[in-house]
């Protein structure tokens, strides 16, 4: 018995559909870098670069950075902003850092990603309930 033409493309089609799909998680990392990157590019870059190296010695890299470990801290560091002292990959710096309080904790959660997926070897994304959850213990700088 011969299977149709349609029938062989459909069951086809269907494999393929099958074979490239993601999971959840994966398709929020894809998601979350994408939008990330975007939010990076617009709010972060000029001073950390967009390549995470930072600005000679006025502005700390995020590139290879140990502090991109603890995402609540970044998350805070994101809204509120910092100053003083900061030891970057073993060099110091010491440039106060505005905060933007009109980024959302969604967006926040995305940029976290994005660094931390580009630059910190993670390999999933920031949920919002983490930062959300981060930022009502961080104080305002």
């Amino acid at each position: 018995m011969r299977v149709p033409t349609i029938t062989r493309i459909a069951f086809l089609f269907c494999c393929i559909a099958f074979l490239s799909c993601k999971n959840e998680e994966e398709l929020k990392t894809e998601q979350y870098f994408v939008e990330g990157m975007q939010l990076y590019m617009t709010h972060c870059s000029n001073c950390h670069q967009s390549t995470g190296e930072g600005l000679s010695n006025l502005y700390p890299p995020i590139k290879g950075s140990a502090l991109l470990k603890d995402k609540a801290f970044l998350s805070c560091i994101i809204r509120n902003g910092m100053e003083g002292t900061i030891l970057v990959n073993g060099k110091e710096f010491n440039r106060p850092m505005p905060g933007n309080p009109k980024l959302t904790d969604i967006e926040i959660a995305e940029i976290v990603t994005f660094v931390s997926v580009k630059w910190g070897k993670d390999s999933v994304y920031t949920p919002i309930t983490f930062v959300e959850e981060a930022l009502t213990k961080c104080k305002a700088r």
